[in-house]
């Protein structure tokens, strides 16, 4: 009877032990599934917004989360994105970089050899100069933190994201200030992007605007038209969209 009573005991200790956990992986996949079908509609701030707090509710149960917390840099890094490039709304860059940045240090931590951990911290590293004086950028050496990690990225798949890596070094050269700037580099990897991902709307514009900044034209005109004849795939949609109408612009403005 004794022998019953403790084989019945262990087992409820294994049921108490086991059933919680399950339970917690469970939800940890339904709020990592919910977070993805909102980020798939990106096209929609507050979808956004949905996408973080799903994210955000995994870590509350599962800090050390690899993945939810690079998904919730690249979704800080996207939301800065949406936002003007001017200067009443640099402290909001400054806000969505450093958020950013936050979790996508916590990524490298997790997984130091993961190419999303690398490449969001690079493009939000990127959002939080968009916030901050070029004296601070030179001050704190930023130029240098993101070369790291972009080269990181680049050597563990250039082809990340459509050509991710490729297309952040090739703005990267573009926006430097003189003398640092170096378009003849912007070029070379902006047209490796664009090679490498010929459908990517985005790598089409950037690659547009290093054309007229080194004064060629008819080449920038020829990206940006195709930019705009292309028809994305669903999952990036909403992107698409979105720098098809920067493509019209510069067309409109420069032509």
């Amino acid at each position: 009877m004794k022998r019953q009573i403790l084989f019945a005991f262990f087992l409820l200790i294994v049921f108490v032990c086991t059933i919680p956990q399950a339970i917690l992986s469970q939800n940890t996949s339904l709020l990592m599934r919910e977070g993805d079908a909102f980020w798939k509609q990106r096209g929609e701030v507050d979808k956004i917004r949905a996408a973080l707090y799903a994210y955000k509710k995994v870590l509350e149960s599962d800090a050390d989360n690899y993945e939810a917390n690079w998904k919730i840099a690249r979704a800080y890094f996207y939301s800065g994105g949406l936002l003007l490039e001017t200067k009443e709304m640099r402290e909001q860059h400054k806000e969505m970089g450093t958020q950013g940045m936050r979790y996508a240090k916590k990524a490298l931590e997790l997984n130091p050899q993961g190419i999303e951990g690398h490449y969001y911290y690079a493009l939000c590293l990127a959002q939080y100069c968009l916030g901050i004086s070029i004296f601070k950028i030179l001050a704190e050496d930023l130029a240098h933190e993101f070369e790291k990690h972009i080269g990181e990225a680049l050597k563990i798949n250039k082809l990340y994201e459509n050509a991710g890596p490729l297309r952040a070094v090739g703005r990267y050269w573009y926006l430097l200030p003189w003398p640092k700037r170096d378009i003849k580099k912007s070029i070379r990897y902006l047209e490796e992007a664009v090679m490498c991902a010929p459908t990517n709307v985005l790598g089409h514009v950037y690659l547009a605007e290093s054309y007229l900044k080194a004064g060629k034209k008819e080449l920038a005109k020829e990206h940006l038209q195709k930019a705009l004849e292309i028809t994305p795939d669903l999952t990036h949609e909403a992107d698409a969209k979105r720098w098809q109408k920067r493509a019209a612009v510069v067309l409109k403005e420069k032509f």
